[in-house]
This record gives C-alpha cells, structure tokens and sequence, in this order.
C-alpha cells in the first residue's frame, strides 16, 4: 500500500516538472519567435534607411537590378541572408522601394 502511494506521488511530481518544461520551451519559442520579428524589422528599417540617404546623395533610389548590393556596396549596409530574406522592389527612381525583411526559419 505504502508503495504504490509513493509512486503515485512521484508519477504526480514528474508529471508536474514534465509540464514546467513544456511551458518553459514553449514561452522560449514564444520569445525566440518576437527577437526574430524585431531583428526582421531593424534590418528593413535599415534597408530603407539606405536607400533613402541613397536618394539624398545621388537624387535617386536604386533601381530593382542594383537593389540591396548596390546598398551593401556603397552604402555600408549589411545583412546576413543566413537568417533573413529581402525583398526590394523599385518603383521608379523617386519613389521610395517596396522592402520586405522575412526570418529565414532556422528549424
């Protein structure tokens, strides 16, 4: 009697600790998840921000052919593909870019 109350007890415990951790990876997911939105849209601000000092000194935005290297190459921009996808769209040389900064997903 006495043994099968201890391990009912200790099925009870671990079962407790099993469902911290779960919550414990889950809210870490959670949070991994808001870094990455973060960082996506630092880098998009970034890219923007390029391109506009871009337009300031030249007069114009880069084209869809140059797009983000030309930003990279001579405007010190730097982004690392290994984590994130741009997407830039020129509209013309005086309208600003369409950008779009998207988490790689790193499963």
């Amino acid at each position: 009697m006495l043994r099968r109350l201890v391990q009912a007890k200790t099925f009870r415990v671990l079962l407790f600790v099993a469902a911290v951790v779960a919550f414990a990876l889950i809210a870490l997911q959670g949070m991994s998840n808001r870094v990455d939105a973060n960082h996506a849209s630092f880098v998009e601000e970034s890219v923007r921000r390029s391109a506009v000092q871009c337009y300031a000194i030249e007069g114009r935005f880069p084209s869809n052919a140059e797009g983000v290297e030309y930003l990279e190459e001579n405007y010190g921009l730097n982004i690392d593909y290994s984590h994130f996808v741009v997407y830039y769209e020129s509209m013309g040389d005086n309208l600003i870019p369409q950008i779009r900064v998207i988490p790689v997903s790193q499963d």
